[in-house]
């Protein structure tokens, strides 16, 4: 086998497991670095918490359950426990940290944004006990 026709049956491989966490993905890179700050709407509900940061909690929570449940699905509950950690959790707010840093360098009207980061990151944190659950449902499920 060729190693171009390798490396192309492993990003389709890749693909074929991960298309909804990537395209959470890319839709979260459209929410926040390609709409001009501007074009946001406000919702003028006032909230204890900025609904900015509830949004980004919401997103990377959304981004960081459907990476895991896609995981645990496809490997029917035996998923090991550090790649989902790495895959659900770590590479998540990796990405939330680059998005701000891109927003931040290459988007002049958006601005990169600890706390942003910040709801990133809790929001991941908050997708990891679902995804243990889910793990151990799926264990039961699929025990012999």
């Amino acid at each position: 086998m060729k190693k171009g026709s390798f490396l192309l049956l492993m990003i389709l491989r890749f693909f074929k497991h991960s298309y909804v966490p990537v395209i959470i993905a890319l839709v979260i890179f459209y929410l926040c670095c390609l709409i001009p700050p501007d074009d946001v709407p406000d919702i003028g509900v006032e909230f204890f918490i900025p609904m900015d940061k509830l949004v980004h909690f919401c997103m990377y929570f959304g981004l960081s359950g459907a990476a895991a449940v896609n995981y645990i699905w496809n490997k029917k509950g035996q998923a090991n426990v550090y790649k989902l950690i790495i895959g659900a959790f770590l590479l998540p707010v990796i990405y939330g940290g680059l998005i701000e840093l891109v927003q931040h360098y290459y988007f002049p009207p958006r601005a990169g944004d600890w706390y942003d980061f910040m709801a990133d990151t809790l929001g991941s944190i908050a997708a990891l006990p679902i995804a243990f659950y889910f793990r151990k449902y799926l264990l039961k499920k699929y025990a012999v």
